[in-house]
């Protein structure tokens, strides 16, 4: 069982703006990050930086995403 926080934080309409705008941050920095890792100027240690956030933020992305399936779920709800 997820906490009430939880619960209650992800449990709003699909067409909640700060969701939209949340998720489209995180993709955008994703794709940032990816640009630079493919940068030809960066070398060793800067390139796994870079993927190393590029692949910190697709996880976090993945928790959220999940963490709201899982509410919606758990609150009888489906989008």
């Amino acid at each position: 069982m997820l906490p009430q926080e939880i619960i209650h934080g992800f449990g709003f309409d699909k067409d909640n703006p700060l969701w939209k705008a949340t998720l489209i941050l995180i993709d955008a920095s994703i794709e940032s990050e990816i640009a630079y890792a493919l940068a030809k100027e960066n070398k060793g240690e800067d390139r796994a930086y870079h993927c190393g956030r590029a692949e910190a933020l697709t996880s976090f992305k993945a928790v959220l995403l999940n963490a709201r399936e899982t509410v919606l779920k758990d609150i009888g709800r489906t989008e």
